[in-house]
């Protein structure tokens, strides 16, 4: 049975979306389901064209991404949560108690995080293509030892 991994940002359409293309091409030889959603998405939406500039750079197609919006069965489907800042984290555990066992913040596992004060993946929605780029080394740092675990 596939390990079911659900990566979760705000509108879903440039941090989880990346991470989930991400994985899959990092780690196609792993037996993993892997979604994204995200806590204020609009479904059905693009991936940001700034978001599909940054992965093409990696080889990376984003391009088929469509938005979802977060719900309970998602949450309680998923094997592992990975939350791209903490007030991800804390709108699942407060509105799911029951997987807070499986929640993590993906950065946790960024072995570069200097900051442990400020634990999140930085929002580049709006922003150029750089601050993409800067969130898109910390996702792909992350991942490294991500795959170790699963």
């Amino acid at each position: 049975m596939a390990k079911r991994i659900l990566f979760v940002c705000t509108g879903n359409t440039c941090r989880s979306p990346m991470a989930v293309a991400l994985l899959r091409h990092m780690a196609p030889h792993l037996n993993l389901e892997i979604r994204s959603a995200g806590t204020a998405a609009s479904p059905g939406a693009p991936a940001s064209p700034v978001a599909i500039e940054a992965m093409h750079e990696v080889n990376v197609d984003l391009s088929d991404h469509r938005s979802s919006s977060l719900d309970g069965y998602m949450l309680e489907e998923a094997d592992i949560i990975f939350c791209m800042a903490e007030r991800h984290r804390k709108h699942i555990v407060g509105w799911f108690k029951s997987v807070e066992d499986k929640v993590y913040l993906l950065r946790e596992f960024d072995p570069e995080r200097a900051d442990a004060d400020y634990p999140d993946v930085p929002d580049p929605i709006g922003r150029d293509i750089s601050v993409y780029r800067h969130a898109l080394t910390m996702i792909e740092r992350s991942m490294h030892e991500v795959i170790k675990i699963l």
